[in-house]
């Protein structure tokens, strides 16, 4: 039960990634040009990407697991 629990865990954050990092990079990138009064430059959407990159795998990694442990120790009775 363990293995399934982190396969499927896993495979949730990775398909959760790709819409959040979408999502918070358009966050991003209005309120950076809007607190620069500018277009966003490609040097400084780089760095915004390297930095959503990580909070996006974080966030969508440990959503995941939480919502993974929830829905199998909740409905399925597994665990105590």
């Amino acid at each position: 039960m363990v293995v399934w629990y982190g396969a499927s865990s896993l495979l949730f954050g990775l398909i959760l990634f790709l819409p959040t990092r979408k999502f918070i990079l358009a966050v991003s990138v209005n309120k950076h040009q809007r607190k620069v009064k500018r277009e966003i430059t490609e040097d400084e959407l780089l760095r915004l990407r390297k930095k959503i990159n990580l909070i996006a795998a974080v966030l969508s990694i440990t959503f995941a697991f939480l919502y993974n442990r929830f829905i199998l120790f909740k409905f399925f009775g597994f665990g105590g």
